[in-house]
């Protein structure tokens, strides 16, 4: 069974998304099932829910198929 993203990354975890195919730097600041919102570098807020599009910082990858 695929772990929620909730699971994986707990809150104050640095992570990377992808928006626009760029990897942002974040730390994720809530969960809200079944996403985790991340707050960007310069201050944005993202709610993720693909796990296509969140990896932990440093380009390791948790999402799959």
């Amino acid at each position: 069974m695929v772990e929620r993203l909730t699971e994986v990354y707990a809150v104050g975890t640095a992570v990377e998304i992808l928006l626009d195919d760029a990897w942002l730097a974040g730390v994720v600041v809530r969960h809200e099932s079944p996403a985790v919102w991340v707050q960007t570098a310069d201050g944005r807020a993202w709610f993720v829910t693909n796990r296509q599009r969140i990896r932990m910082a440093g380009g390791r990858f948790t999402g799959g198929k």
